[in-house]
Formats: C-alpha cells, structure tokens, sequence
C-alpha cells in the first residue's frame, strides 16, 4: 500500500468541500506566480496518496522552477553604465542575439548573468580591471565548480560584446581587457558509458517499468543521438507565437519539439532525424535493421513521439527524465560521474575502439568539423593499444626481411 509520507508531491493542496468531497490541485509558489508564472493551480484527478499524482506534481513543479530560473527580466531599470545594465540589455533588448538562441541557451544564459550580477552588477564598467575578473572568476570557482566559473566568465564575455555592438566605447574597452585576460577552460570529459553499463540500465529499466528510458540511452548509444533529438523538449512560446502554431503537441501553454517521431524512421526502418543542434541543417541517417539491440527496445510502430513518459503518457519534460534516469543508473550500479550526455560520448569511442574511419564516425555523429568528433573519443587505452599492436607487427616483419 501506498503511504501519503513515502509520496513527494511539491506544491499538492487538498480542499475539503462542505459536502465532504476533497479536491486535489497543484499549487504555483507565490513569489513565482508574482513575478508572472501561469498556471497558478492545476486541477488533479485521482486518489491521493498515489505515485501518478506525486509524479504530476513533480513534474508541475519543476516546470514552474525551470520557468523561474530562466525568467527574463521584464525591464532594465539599472543604473547606467553598470555591469548590471549591460547584462539586463542583452537579455532585454529586442534586437540582442540573446533571443535568437534556443530556449535551453537563454536560460543557460540568464543563470549565469544573475551569478555576474549577484557579484559585480553594481560595478560601473569604466572601473573594472583585469584582477578584478580574475579574483570574481575564483570567486565563481568557489561557489559554483570549475565548469560554473568558466561559464560566467564566457557569459561576461558575451554581454560586453553586446555592449560593443551598443558602441558603449566602456564595453568596447572592457572587451579589450577581457581578450588579454586568459582563464584556465575546464578539463574535458574522460568518462563514457561501457556497453556493459548500457546493458545493465536497460534491463533496470525494464525493472523499474521505464522501457521508454532503455530505448533512449539504447538510441543515444547506438546511434550518438543527443537526448533532446531524442525525448525532445518543452518550450513556452509567448501567447502570440502559441497563437499561431497548429498541430503540435502540447500541454497548456507548452509545446513539444525536436523529439523523435515515426515519422523520421521509414517502412525499410531508416532513421532520418534532423538534429537540434543544427537547427535541422543536419540529419542523422541510420539503418536500423543493423542494429539489434535497437530493434530489441522498439516498440510497435504508431503515430507521434517514439518515447513516451509511462506515468504522464507525454512526451518526456527534461527535467523529469534526467531525475529517473540517474535513479535507474543507480540502481544499474552507474557511478554518478557517468551522465547521460556521455552516451553520445560511448558512440564514438566504441565506434574508434572497433577500427571505424574517422570521416565515417564524424558523418554518422552529425559533426562538420573532426576536432570535435575527436572530444567524443574517450577511448585512448583501447586505440593506444591497437597502434602498438600494429607497431609490433610492423617491426616482426621488419626483422624477417
């Protein structure tokens, strides 16, 4: 049985009616729904306490949360000339690249301007010094990691270069500054799933009643797909662009995008699915039929998105899939330093480690630059090993001439 106190279900209101009946909503935070977020409440059906609702809530919650973090600011109202202002034009200006970048981008962004502004927003540009970055860059380091105090610094970057296009001639300077102001880049990743790994998460997935989560490492391994060409994502577009889109999926105010459908795998089970990260000017092409483990996580063909959250019966939300799938990798005996992300990772390498030509890897990974297939390939033993198997074999040959 089911006890209310295992369930957790984020922002769950229960109101008792005067003929006893008790309805269950899910209830926006305040201070959010002050600073603009809708819908305040949501309308539950259903018998509480039930894991189906505490999963809704879930889900409603982190959207909301996910909305807070990416909010943007609604005016600039800082003071001129400080960094603070620079940062609230490049998020607010309607002509500022920063709306031309995917949503996923403008919250990475904003999450980082609120970093630079919590810590030097009230500095007015024409003060800033080399050491001054350097001591906030430590500063992030601290608070944030490595990778977190990198990406404020790219962050700053981009916002004085904003101001350089604004002809601010205190950006312009600053922007000089910053180019001879060198900053350590975090290591790159060394870790990627093993086939074993991917394995074990399947069969514990189908263990947990996930199989959607099984397909899509399985898509992500076997075919280097990115897990937003995968599960998709959910966006909220403004009320007129909502206005004018018809026949996709939606959910309120959401709309599902980028995701895989039947419609990109054909009759002779031919994958063609234009990528997100190309904004679909490239496609990943795959012939299904040689990949078995595939075929094997493949559900009966239907109509629409391929993967399907088994609670929400929707597309997956981003969020929501990234907390199941580490509770499953667990539970596959993954070590957290393992992500998802690194599937895509385990594509190249094992197709380097099985002696693929690297032009065929590159194409079949939807990359048009080598250098970066060669920052997927995290396989150095096992290729490090053939070349000297190779060295070996060369030089016995050598000697017997």
């Amino acid at each position: 049985m089911v006890r209310d106190q295992d369930l957790y279900a984020p922002g769950l209101k229960r109101m008792k009616r005067h003929n006893g009946r008790v309805d269950l909503y899910w209830v926006a935070d305040e201070k959010v729904v002050a600073k603009g977020y809708l819908p305040k409440t949501v309308r539950l059906f259903g018998v509480w306490p039930s894991s189906e609702l505490a999963s809704r809530c879930a889900i409603l919650q982190a959207e909301m949360l996910e909305w807070a973090s990416g909010r943007e600011p609604s005016r600039n109202s800082a003071p001129m000339g400080t960094l603070e202002q620079i940062c609230r034009a490049f998020e607010t200006d309607v002509d500022s690249p920063f709306h031309d970048k995917r949503q996923d981008t403008r919250t990475f962004y904003s999450r980082y301007i609120r970093s630079i502004v919590d810590k030097a927003g009230a500095y007015y540009l024409s003060e800033i010094v080399g050491r001054d970055v350097r001591r906030w860059h430590k500063e992030w380091v601290a608070e944030l990691g490595v990778r977190g105090g990198y990406a404020c610094i790219q962050t700053l970057r981009r916002v004085v270069n904003y101001g350089c296009e604004l002809r601010n001639p205190k950006a312009i300077e600053l922007a000089a500054v910053l180019e001879k102001t060198e900053f350590p880049m975090p290591k790159a990743r060394k870790r990627r799933p093993t086939y074993d790994q991917i394995v074990s998460l399947r069969l514990a997935a189908h263990e947990a009643g996930r199989p959607s989560i099984a397909l899509a490492v399985t898509l992500q391994f076997e075919l280097g797909l990115r897990q937003k060409d995968v599960i998709g994502e959910w966006t909220r577009p403004t009320e007129a662009d909502r206005a004018r889109i018809t026949g996709a999926i939606t959910d309120g105010a959401w709309v599902w995008s980028w995701g895989l459908t039947w419609n990109h795998i054909d009759a002779g089970m031919v994958l063609s699915k234009p990528t997100s990260k190309s904004n679909g000017n490239e496609t990943a092409e795959h012939d299904l039929k040689h990949y078995p483990d595939l075929l094997a996580e493949l559900p009966a063909r239907g109509v629409g998105p391929v993967l399907i959250d088994e609670r929400s019966n929707l597309p997956w939300r981003r969020s929501h899939f990234s907390r199941t799938f580490r509770k499953i990798a667990r539970a596959a005996g993954w070590p957290d330093e393992v992500w998802n992300m690194d599937s895509r990772a385990g594509a190249v390498s094992e197709s380097f480690e099985a002696g693929a030509q690297a032009t065929d890897i590159m194409k079949a990974a939807t990359h048009t630059q080598m250098s970066t297939t060669m920052l997927y390939n995290r396989g150095s033993v096992v290729q490090s090993s053939r070349v000297a198997a190779l060295w070996a074999a060369r030089r016995k040959s050598t000697e017997r001439s």
